[in-house]
Order: C-alpha cells, then structure tokens, then sequence
C-alpha cells in the first residue's frame, strides 16, 4: 500500500498537484489518510515519512520495502522513533491529523517510571534523543494527550515502534499508535 500511496504522490508532483509543503503532497483519493497529506521524498526533516519504520530506515534497512534503495543517516538513529495518529488505520507517509497541542509519548522502564519523554510533532513523529535506551529493558509506552492517557500492556525490546504500529498491526500491535481508541 505504501509503494501505491508513494507512487501516487510522485504522479501527483510530477504533473502539478496540490502541494502544501514541507515535503508534502495531497494524498491520492481512495487512500485511508485524515489529513489528506502524504510526505513525498526523502528530504531530512523531523516530520518526514510519518508512518514508517523510522530507526529501521535511517540505519540503512529495508523494512517492508520501505527503503530499497538502501539510504541510510545513521547519525540521525535514535532508539525510540515512531508516529501517533487519530485512528489505527492510517497509511504509510501520512501526516497525522489534528495532533493535540499536548501529545506526548512516554517511554517507562520495568518499574513503570518514565523515563523518555518524546513530544509529538506536527506529522505526528516522535523520538527519542539517544541511539541507546538510557536503561534497562524492557520497557512499555503510553501516549498521553487531551487528558487521556493509551498504554501498552506488553513490554518491549525494540524502539522502532512503527515495525509493530503498521496500518494493520503486526505482531500484536492493534495498528498505528494512537491519542483516541
């Protein structure tokens, strides 16, 4: 679906559609994105490719042919990197919908003490600011906005929340990470 959203994106560009900035293009209808904006490239930019396995990406790696042509920016790889939505089920390189001013990720050690704060920009993206955790693993998140809280039950090992938190979920996951159930 991510190549289709992609391809539809760079059809839309290359003959003159809608483009508001920043790296993003109209979404192509009959696609499942809020917003209706798609990210188009690979221009560095903290809202780029919302979505997307993030951490695998920059280090170089292919996920769900996310990346086949191989780029990397490894010095831009932090631990902790994902996107939150409104909804499950939103595309691969949609900008997130209607982000609440205080939308907030929180990374909580075996104890249940937090400690990462990530904040949710404007696409949705959040990361941490280390390649490493900080601290002994597992861990569990919770998305914190308009005064409710989401938590994940199971503890994790890996940071690059977007390779479980796909539009349809893999290894558990309900899909996308999301402020409203």
């Amino acid at each position: 679906m991510r190549q289709a959203v992609m391809a539809a994106a760079a059809v839309l560009a290359a003959c003159g559609g809608t483009s508001p900035g920043n790296g993003f293009v109209t979404a192509p209808a009959g696609t499942t994105c809020a917003s209706g904006l798609v990210y188009q490239g690979n221009a560095e930019s903290p809202e780029m490719n919302p979505g997307m396995a993030c951490k695998s990406c920059h280090a170089g790696e292919n996920f769900q042919n996310q990346n086949p042509g191989g780029l990397s920016s490894p010095e831009n790889v932090r631990f902790f990197m994902g996107t939150a939505y409104a909804s499950y089920r939103e595309a691969d390189g949609c900008k997130s919908a209607n982000v609440p001013a205080d939308a907030k990720v929180e990374i909580l050690d075996a104890s249940d003490v937090v400690q990462v704060t990530m904040t949710v920009n404007a696409a949705g993206n959040f990361f941490s600011s280390k390649s490493t955790a900080g601290f002994t693993l597992p861990y569990k998140a919770r998305i914190v906005a308009n005064g409710k809280t989401m938590a994940m039950a199971t503890p994790q090992m890996d940071g690059d929340c977007n390779t479980c938190h796909t539009d349809s979920g893999r290894n558990g996951a309900p899909g996308r990470i999301t402020w409203a159930p």
